[in-house]
């Protein structure tokens, strides 16, 4: 199984429909596999502890059951997705403050067109979260720096991302720019990353609207 990319369901736009949708619409144009998709928990979590629930509970919870209603949605789509939890099959731990992948586990997985990790990991044999911004980082070194894909908050990123290979520094990027089009979570990440739009994903490799963060 190659991996070429990291495709990060974050936090701001898992309860976004609109973006599912067509998230999922490219995702049945690519085909056959060639990346992985990972999520942690929405603002469901919330909603959750609301109802009087301890967050880490709800966290746990809520990322379960956003596992299963993206397989749900991916399916509607027509893509047929395993979708599995990093504390699963040993596939992710966590020991030490370090965050392992057993990149064997992995590669055993049945081969579906698609698989789904949520950031859900084992910890001293518990599941426990970690940040998806650390899970992300995580993987993508594992799977010898596979490229990360992050989509854009900005609606109107659609039209106005660099079409060109310039290539932009975490450190000079403007607080405007931060707050307009990076993820919440991912704000201080500073590592590489391809910055697009759920429609835009559809042509990967060659992506025409992306902007290529250093």
């Amino acid at each position: 199984m190659s991996i070429n990319y990291i495709a990060v369901l974050d936090h701001h736009h898992l309860e976004n429909s609109i973006f599912l949708t067509s998230f999922a619409k490219s995702l049945a144009k690519l085909g056959d596999r060639k990346g992985i998709i990972i999520h942690g928990d929405s603002p469901y979590t919330d909603r959750l502890i609301q109802t009087g629930m301890m967050r880490e509970d709800a966290r746990l919870r809520a990322t379960k059951d956003l596992n299963k209603r993206l397989i749900g949605l991916f399916a509607d789509q027509g893509v047929a997705t395993i979708g599995i939890h990093g504390f699963q099959k040993g596939l992710v731990k966590k020991k030490s403050g370090k965050i392992d992948l057993d990149t064997d586990a992995l590669q055993s997985l049945h081969a579906t067109p698609n698989l789904l990790i949520s950031n859900l990991v084992d910890e001293n044999g518990k599941a426990s979260h970690v940040p998806l911004p650390d899970f992300t980082k995580s993987i993508s070194k594992a799977l010898s720096k596979v490229e990360i894909l992050l989509f854009s908050k900005n609606e109107k990123d659609e039209i106005l991302i660099s079409k060109s290979e310039e290539k932009l520094l975490w450190d000079h990027l403007t607080d405007e720019f931060l707050g307009e089009s990076i993820p919440d979570e991912f704000q201080d990440f500073n590592y590489p990353v391809k910055l697009t739009t759920a429609n835009d994903f559809k042509n990967w490799p060659k992506l025409e609207k992306v902007t290529i963060i250093q």
